[in-house]
């Protein structure tokens, strides 16, 4: 039986091999750059992000025009591999690689350019490939343009656009899919469409949200605005300390109820992320004001007067990409010349509706997590980002406009550990225990781009009530699934 066993591993390991080989060599024939398992940067090149994961692919290969793309498309067909478009990599769970070994991954880091739309707008054709970084830093210095974006720089557009795209000039701006005017999409059969409100509405709409199950988009048309003149870098901290003082649980839900309840009516201008550091004892409430500091003061004051006096306070006018570094903590955004950053962490994500915000005691149970012995190699943080209140550009567009479904949420909470040693299962229950605490036994939502590769109905709490809608048009689309991998629409819950 052992011998069986190992004939059938053997036969299915020389299968892949050989499927790879021939796949490798249709590229070649192609033109096209591929690196496979031979290659001498083979390991560096399929280490992802968070290093808890690895899958191993067929090979990669790096287009650097959108009918290199469509070839590469049709080789993984004409094998039977799947195919996954990886701009920055920075997925949470390594989904760029395909969640599986044996995929076709399509590298776009060689189709990261930026050009004008036309000279009668301000729109931007920008390729998929680009970081975050980079796209701020040459919009900002070639063309005084500026767009609302996630704030770090290693992430790449085609992912971040993908599934919504956050960033703290959003509430005034919109999420990434907001400022899509138009797409170039390579299908599953190698077809290279455009899609716009008037133009394939429907796959317009589906990439808005969930872009990686219908395709690889090559390139997007972009909203972009004048780079403000002025922007107001604040960030106020609240120390704490739990294991010696018995009520600082019930004053850090104090805060986090005043954050919450002077949130709702919040200027649009303002974008906010209330920080749990340092393991719970330093809370941070901190961003940008895009407008002036004797603007922001007032807006400010009327903050701390919810919250009380914090222990420590910065506020800084800078220009808009001096303020972008500050978020980032970084002396420049662009990656050009820098090392891939990697981390070994698990994350998690809450969406809380504006109609059902959280009670003050779950923010007191949650800090009672804080005082939980964990190894000294472990760490963590929690990140409470406003998306929502009544004057929040993202809360005025219909649930169902886009494939995204939050529109009425306020916050979106993150929950992020990390260790610089080795990964162990009590880790992930202690970020999935945060979580719990806070959730409360809440049906809550989840945040596609924070990517729980563990959670359980993903699709309702990804997508709400459109999925059905998005499934129907994958069918359409991709009825062979070359593009089907973990929690892409037509997977598994």
């Amino acid at each position: 039986m052992f011998k069986f066993a190992l004939l059938l591993f053997l036969v299915a390991t020389l299968a892949r091999s050989s499927t790879a080989a021939t796949v490798v060599s249709c590229l070649e024939d192609h033109g096209l750059e591929v690196e496979d398992s031979q290659s001498p940067n083979w390991m560096d090149a399929t280490t992802p992000f968070n290093t808890r994961f690895r899958y191993i692919p067929a090979a990669i290969v790096y287009p650097k025009k959108t009918s290199d793309v469509s070839e590469a498309v049709l080789c993984a067909v004409k094998y039977g591999l799947h195919v996954s478009a990886l701009s920055g990599g920075h997925s949470y769970s390594a989904s760029g690689y395909g969640s599986r070994n044996g995929t076709l991954v399509v590298n776009l880091r060689n189709m990261g350019r930026i050009s004008p739309h036309s000279s009668s707008d301000n729109n931007f054709v920008i390729q998929s490939g680009i970081r975050l970084g980079d796209m701020a830093s040459e919009l900002y210095s070639e063309y005084n343009r500026s767009m609302a974006h996630g704030t770090c720089p290693w992430v790449g557009l085609g992912g971040h656009a993908g599934f919504g795209g956050w960033g703290l000039a959003s509430r005034n701006w919109g999420l990434v899919i907001d400022q899509v005017i138009a797409a170039e999409l390579v299908q599953a059969d190698g077809t290279v469409v455009n899609v716009s409100a008037t133009e394939r509405p429907e796959l317009y709409w589906a990439i808005r949200g969930a872009s990686a199950s219908y395709g690889i988009v090559t390139q997007y048309t972009m909203k972009t605005q004048e780079a403000p003149v002025n922007v107001t870098r604040f960030a106020y901290n609240f120390a704490f300390n739990f294991t010696a003082d018995d009520r600082a649980p019930e004053r850090f839900a104090e805060i986090l109820s005043a954050y919450q309840n002077w949130s709702f009516t919040a200027p649009k201008e303002i974008g906010i992320v209330a920080n749990v550091w340092q393991l719970g004892q330093d809370l941070e409430l901190g961003g940008i004001y895009m407008g002036s500091r004797t603007d922001f003061d007032p807006i400010a004051a009327s903050l701390l007067n919810a919250t009380g006096e914090p222990s420590q306070r910065y506020v800084q006018e800078r220009s808009w990409i001096e303020a972008l570094e500050e978020v980032n903590g970084v002396t420049k955004l662009s990656t050009e010349g820098i090392p891939e950053p990697r981390d070994t962490f698990h994350a998690k994500s809450l969406v809380v509706s504006m109609e059902n915000p959280l009670a003050p005691d779950s923010f007191s149970k949650l800090a009672k997590n804080f005082t939980t012995s964990i190894p000294s190699n472990f760490s963590w943080f929690i990140q409470f980002e406003l998306w929502g209140g009544h004057n929040s550009h993202i809360s005025s567009i219909p649930a169902d406009a886009t494939a995204y479904p939050h529109r009425n949420h306020h916050w979106t909470v993150q929950f992020y550990g990390r260790t610089n040693g080795s990964w162990f299962p009590q880790y992930t229950e202690f970020v999935d225990g945060l979580a719990d605490t806070l959730a409360q036994g809440k049906e809550l939502g989840a945040y596609a781009n924070y990517l729980d590769p563990y959670l359980q109905g993903w699709k309702k709490k990804y997508y709400d009530r459109n999925y059905a809608r998005l499934e129907e048009i994958r069918k359409k689309t991709d009825p062979s699934g070359v593009f089907l991998k973990s929690q892409n629409i037509g997977a598994a819950d």
